[in-house]
């Protein structure tokens, strides 16, 4: 969702005529989005995003252009229970009811909301967002807890994934790449300063150079960090552990084998450093990956997983009702 939120919170910015943003509120229920999902659209199109499978899109374009006429937001409830789905569009199976709101935007004047979520990309905190719905317009506040008042809607939105790759070789191309499509903040370090340079990597927003010792303990880790460890060097992969042992970073994933990773583990327990369920090896979900494409998608999606709470495992085999978002 970071990439989506990146690209409509620079078109807002950027924009010249009056748009229409869509925001879901609130979802009971099952749906293919999450809150906090936005589209943006101009009343004849949609610019950036997507609040459901298809089956509403339409409907939100024709409330869209209504509150470009008049500046009068709307809130929005559809019904997607049953064959109810039936009726807005083709059967998506969001089977849930949808709290949308549209609002308009006005050129040169983005509404405050806009700054407080800027400064959530810019400064890794997270936004707790408080909207109410009453008369007139949404009035927003931020908030510290995680609970909304009556008529109110919280909205939390944490910063992206700040991922670290150890090692840039070109296997760590792919990596960079999707990770910034899903709109992660990527860094690469490693020792080789022919290898880590910009050019190489010019999707990365930071590209280091130097020994593990000398810079891991300025990379900024915390409990929205993730690092994998892919220099295809023991003894580097070795001194990177020791430090981020004693890091915030929540995920560590370190390339190479069972065996490799084992000796790893226990040379540090011998030192009296543990890095627990953290250490991610071999790194990735089990997707039958053979090249370095199909390992870095393996290697996203259980990043993803872990810093969602999931297993990773098929949806198929999940019993709740969960989203895709």
């Amino acid at each position: 969702m970071h990439k989506e939120l990146q690209d409509i919170l620079a078109l807002i910015r950027e924009q010249a005529t009056p748009l229409a943003l869509a925001t879901l509120l609130r979802v009971e229920g099952s749906s293919y989005r999450r809150p906090g999902s936005r589209l943006l659209t101009d009343g004849e199109q949609v610019l950036r995003g997507s609040l459901s499978g298809g089956c509403l899109e339409g409907e939100v374009l024709a409330r869209a252009r209504e509150v470009l006429a008049d500046g009068v937001p709307r809130l929005l409830r559809y019904d997607l229970r049953g064959e109810a789905d039936l009726v807005w569009g083709s059967g998506s199976g969001c089977e849930g009811v949808l709290d949308i709101l549209v609002e308009r935007l006005a050129p040169a004047s983005p509404p405050v909301w806009v700054g407080w979520a800027e400064a959530v990309l810019r400064h890794r905190r997270t936004l707790r967002m408080t909207t109410a719905i009453g008369e007139g317009f949404p009035r927003r506040r931020l908030d510290d807890g995680d609970i909304a008042g009556a008529g109110e809607i919280l909205e939390v939105i944490p910063p992206p994934i700040a991922l670290w790759i150890l090692g840039a070789s070109d296997d760590s191309r792919p990596l960079v790449r999707l990770a910034k499509e899903l709109g992660w903040r990527v860094g690469l370090l490693d020792h080789r300063p022919a290898f880590a340079r910009p050019e190489r990597f010019p999707e990365a927003s930071r590209v280091l150079a130097g020994h593990p010792t000398q810079r891991i303990p300025d990379l900024g880790l915390d409990a929205h960090s993730a690092v994998v460890l892919m220099t295809h060097n023991y003894l580097k992969d070795l001194e990177a552990l020791r430090l981020l042992a004693n890091s915030s970073a929540p995920y560590l994933g370190l390339m190479g084998s069972r065996a490799r990773s084992a000796k790893m583990v226990a040379e540090l327990a011998s030192e009296g450093l543990h890095c627990g369920d953290r250490l991610h090896s071999p790194v990735g979900l089990d997707l039958g990956a053979e090249d370095p494409g199909t390992i870095a998608l393996a290697v996203l999606a259980e990043i993803q997983a872990r810093f969602r709470g999931r297993t990773g495992g098929s949806l198929r085999a999940t019993r709740t009702a969960v989203s895709t978002s």
